[in-house]
């Protein structure tokens, strides 16, 4: 009976793997070939905790007046246009888009919404470089599954830190 053990050990740690495996797979996926968006953060401060420097982040989207948060499901996609370069938000609703337009998944939190990432990591000692970051930078898919891969300056620039 010991060797069944060990068989179905092996199998669960086998499908464990796999699934994690695809999980990153399809974030790579994400980040290789999503579409660049950028949304407008709120005022920050870059501060250091024990897991390391990071950047709180709060976008001007996640308490919009513009977006009816009373009437929200607990989650759902959010439609943008692109303006100028920056998301501006349209309407909520999981619909078809034109091309100009892309969606965003949210979800409904006590004091708002959340929209993406609520922090940004970076390397120690390069906090200063990130004080001038205006803005979010995603990729997003089609589907609205959205990722933080960097912020950018007021000039729409993504800030690469000097090392």
């Amino acid at each position: 009976m010991t060797w069944l053990r060990y068989l179905i050990i092996a199998f669960t740690g086998v499908i464990i793997v796999a699934l994690l495996s695809s999980q990153i797979y399809s974030l790579e996926q994400l980040r290789a070939n999503g579409r660049i968006v950028l949304l407008e953060l709120r005022p920050v401060d870059p501060r250091a905790l024990m897991m390391g420097d990071y950047m709180a982040l709060q976008y001007a989207q996640d308490r919009s007046e513009n977006i009816p948060q009373d009437k929200l499901e607990p989650q759902g996609t959010l439609i943008f246009t692109d303006k100028e370069g920056v998301g501006e938000f349209l309407r909520v609703g999981d619909v078809t888009t034109s091309d100009e337009e892309y969606k965003i998944a949210y979800i409904k939190e006590r004091f708002g919404i959340n929209i993406g990432s609520p922090r940004f990591y970076f390397e120690n000692g390069t906090a200063q470089d990130y004080v001038s970051a205006r803005y979010g930078v995603f990729k997003v898919d089609e589907t609205g599954r959205a990722i933080l891969v960097g912020l950018a300056d007021e000039n729409k620039n993504i800030i690469n830190p000097k090392r």
